[in-house]
């Protein structure tokens, strides 16, 4: 993900490349960042300290482990499950942005959740920069409490998940009806992104219209979703998300 936004930054010509500094624990990883983005590279996060913006981008278990500089700047942490108080012990002197996007950001077409750290006054300036980096890739939604960054983690963090879950299940239906795998492939791909062009182009109205316009009463459709409706589909979605929501709070649980 971290890889997402720096394409997306230098795409959108917001930062150069010579001024980006990458730190990865790998030579190798860092040598392929730097052939491809042209950008600076580091093995050694205390190398970081006269960076203005930091954004991190590892896994969040990996967070106790590292040491970072206590220089003055501004973290933007995509951390699941820690908090911007977590962060903070690692940043003394530091204004934290704590965010959640999705894998759309590869592709320019992000959701990010966004949370200022209400005991720290940012300028209209920092700000802009953020939400500038941010929506390079993407669109975002600024939240008021860590809370509802946490539930949003499991509608559009997770949800490109549920996403190919569905996809590859449909696939797989169609290659038991004797469909071959770039049959069953094609037909999933162009049903799911007609449907994404659809809400694209029709923003104003809900999924529910397009649903009922696709159902024909009586129909093979409208059979195919009574399956879902007594399955209770809608209940087990909810108790993914809130199961997903759990975790989340079981890694803020965890030592930082």
């Amino acid at each position: 993900m971290g890889e997402a936004f720096l394409k997306s930054v230098l795409g959108q010509k917001l930062f150069s490349s010579s001024g980006i500094l990458i730190c990865e624990k790998k030579e190798e990883r860092c040598a392929q960042l730097r052939d491809k983005y042209g950008v600076q590279t580091t093995q050694d996060p205390l190398d970081l300290q006269n960076c203005a913006y930091l954004i991190l981008a590892f896994k969040p278990q990996n967070l106790a482990d590292i040491q970072f500089p206590t220089s003055s700047m501004i973290v933007i942490t995509m951390l699941a499950g820690k908090t911007i108080a977590s962060v903070k012990k690692k940043f003394l002197s530091t204004k934290v942005v704590r965010i959640m996007p999705n894998l759309g950001q590869f592709v320019g077409q992000g959701m990010t959740g966004v949370v200022f750290d209400s005991t720290a006054s940012f300028t209209s300036q920092e700000e802009e920069i953020v939400k500038n980096i941010l929506t390079s890739g993407g669109k975002i939604l600024t939240l008021e409490s860590e809370e509802k960054l946490d539930q949003l983690s499991t509608i559009s963090g997770s949800g490109p998940a549920y996403f190919f879950l569905f996809a590859e299940q449909l696939v797989q239906t169609a290659k038991q009806y004797g469909f071959s795998e770039e049959e069953a492939d094609l037909l999933v791909r162009q049903t799911f992104l007609g449907s994404a062009e659809i809400m694209r182009q029709n923003p104003e109205d809900s999924f529910a219209l397009w649903r009922e316009r696709v159902t024909s009463p009586k129909g093979t459709t409208e059979q195919a979703l009574r399956v879902f409706q007594e399955a209770d589909l809608q209940k087990i979605i909810t108790e993914a998300a809130q199961s997903a929501l759990d975790r989340t709070h079981e890694l803020a649980q965890e030592e930082s």
